[in-house]
């Protein structure tokens, strides 16, 4: 791991430590203050690649990861199950402490005006009767987390929808990438099946928002833009929703052996926000795709 991360590690730690009341108040309250090195970092990342997003380092992108594995540790408690083979809830925390902690450190919670992939991370599906009615947000479980224009942790929520756009058994049940914890459903990112010192040097997935679009997954070598037919034996179509959603929210795939880290896709902003494409996904704005120029 590198030594940017300690701070993070040490906090990780100490959550699963705790078996108090009330981690906010114990544990996060303070830590911000205690740490202000991370927040002058953190700060100081938004700003340098607000217009440019190449100018991010490994450092970077890995001092991320450490906070967002301590973001998925606190979610915890707001799913249910034992799809991590564990009874473990998480620490004791509710949504306005894990938002008040991430806005003491420089994070902010967009504002989301409908259901859209970028913001929303599926939890739970109410299947509409008619197929062609839109997915909507129906309860918000988590709030969305951004800093600057990059997406860091996406909001959970139910929504509902018709089965031409979300199947709920698909969708509440699919594997979950780029996500290293869930009690709800089965999941994976980057550090899964390394060392634990080794696993602390996975990068952050990096989506960001633009004027002129969504652009998801930056620093994957692979754009989906502009391909059609099959990609790595999978349907590009398929594979969009993989990467937009993170997960398969209408499609089954055979996920044996299925690697989504080396996609990317950009997203025109005048895409529909409540269905996905029907046709070939061939759209989409190209600018700062790979995040190797300015937006």
């Amino acid at each position: 791991m590198y030594g940017s991360q300690w701070p993070w590690v040490e906090l990780f730690r100490a959550l699963h430590a705790y078996d108090g009341a009330d981690a906010y108040a114990d544990v996060l309250e303070r830590w911000p203050e205690q740490n202000p090195d991370e927040c002058r970092r953190l700060a100081d990342f938004s700003g340098r690649t607000e217009g440019c997003w190449g100018a991010a380092t490994d450092d970077d992108l890995c001092r991320l990861y450490a906070a967002f594995r301590v973001a998925s540790t606190l979610l915890l408690r707001f799913q249910v199950g034992r799809a991590d083979g564990t009874d473990y809830p998480g620490p004791a925390i509710s949504v306005e402490g894990y938002q008040l902690f991430h806005e003491a450190l420089g994070f902010r919670v967009p504002e989301a005006t409908g259901f859209h992939p970028f913001f929303h991370e599926i939890v739970g599906v109410r299947q509409a009767p008619v197929a062609e009615a839109p997915i909507a947000v129906v309860e918000q479980v988590w709030p969305p987390l951004m800093l600057g224009s990059m997406m860091f942790c996406r909001a959970g929520v139910v929504v509902s929808g018709g089965a031409a756009h979300v199947v709920k058994e698909v969708a509440e049940r699919s594997k979950l990438y780029w996500a290293f914890r869930r009690k709800d459903r089965p999941c994976e990112d980057r550090s899964h099946g390394w060392g634990s010192n080794s696993q602390w040097r996975t990068q952050l997935r990096r989506d960001y928002q633009s004027p002129p679009g969504f652009h998801y997954n930056i620093d994957a070598k692979q754009s989906l833009n502009g391909a059609t037919g099959t990609v790595g034996g999978i349907d590009v179509r398929a594979l969009v929703e993989l990467v937009r959603h993170h997960c398969m929210i209408r499609t089954v795939v055979d996920d044996s052996g299925l690697y989504p880290y080396r996609y990317s896709y950009t997203e025109a902003a005048s895409l529909s926000r409540n269905c996905l494409p029907r046709g070939p996904l061939t759209g989409g704005f190209q600018g700062a795709e790979r995040g190797n120029g300015c937006a």
